[in-house]
């Protein structure tokens, strides 16, 4: 079986097609990614957080497409059956759960430090953008988490599809 770590969506097309072409007959490729904001609350609190306190549009950073496009199980099983795979399938896999993250400024430092386009979003704020945007998902980490009494619920979905024989 071959694994994908997802890095990009755009990487990801590229790789399952490379990936179907080069499998054997029967090979498996699987990969995950992350739920739709709606549901996994850090994205959510980040996402929010910028679009309300800071800038979402930050100059110079390239056009990118939908993070979550695969977090969606219709779109990923029609992607892998477009490229000829079969026995497509994708589950959602809902118990997962960020159970470091203490507080939004620890989830501001977790993404800033954890992640490539969100990062850059994260670094091309002005620092008044940047005060705003950590105090937002302070107010907002504490909204959802009950002041952090529970962790943040982070599903991803798991994508699978065979080359056929």
């Amino acid at each position: 079986m071959l694994q994908l770590w997802y890095t990009s969506l755009l990487q990801t097309k590229l790789i399952l097609a490379e990936s179907y072409r080069i499998l054997r007959p029967g090979g498996t490729v699987s990969f995950s990614c992350w739920s739709p904001p709606s549901r996994t609350e850090g994205f959510c609190i980040a996402l929010e957080a910028i679009a309300e306190g800071g800038n979402p549009n930050i100059d110079g950073l390239p056009d990118g497409p939908d993070f979550f496009e695969f977090g969606d199980k219709e779109q990923a099983i029609t992607k892998l059956n477009e490229l000829g795979f079969e026995n497509v399938s994708s589950a959602e896999i809902g118990g997962m759960k960020w159970i470091n993250i203490k507080n939004g400024r620890m989830l501001y430092d977790t993404l800033l430090k954890g992640t490539s386009r969100t990062r850059e979003i994260l670094l091309g704020q002005t620092a008044k953008e940047t005060a705003a945007i950590q105090s937002l998902m302070m107010k907002k980490y504490d909204a959802m988490t009950n002041g952090g009494t529970r962790p943040l619920n982070m599903p991803a979905f798991v994508t699978s599809g065979q080359k056929p024989n």
